[in-house]
């Protein structure tokens, strides 16, 4: 059995049509190796800010239990409290 794997190369659509990167110009190589560079910082920044929020909404959530808390007996509290009035 032969296993044959097509090499893809990358191409740019430009009105409706594929265009291999490596028959662009010079400078069109340069633009298309930028707009790489910054897909991929858009992509690490999106995933950044997701878990980012994900902090937020940890540390949001955390506090409003620390409040709702707040001037509740824990059972250890509670288990003293009754040993002392013994």
């Amino acid at each position: 059995m032969v296993d044959e794997t097509l090499e893809q190369k990358p191409f740019i659509t430009i009105d409706d049509v594929q265009i291999n990167i490596e028959d662009l110009p010079e400078e069109g190589q340069g633009v298309f190796g930028r707009l790489q560079r910054l897909n991929q910082k858009k992509a690490n920044i999106v995933l950044d800010l997701e878990e980012i929020q994900a902090g937020i909404n940890f540390f949001s959530n955390r506090i409003v239990e620390i409040v709702n808390d707040e001037g509740k007996d824990t059972p250890t509290e509670e288990a003293d409290e009754a040993e002392t009035e013994e």
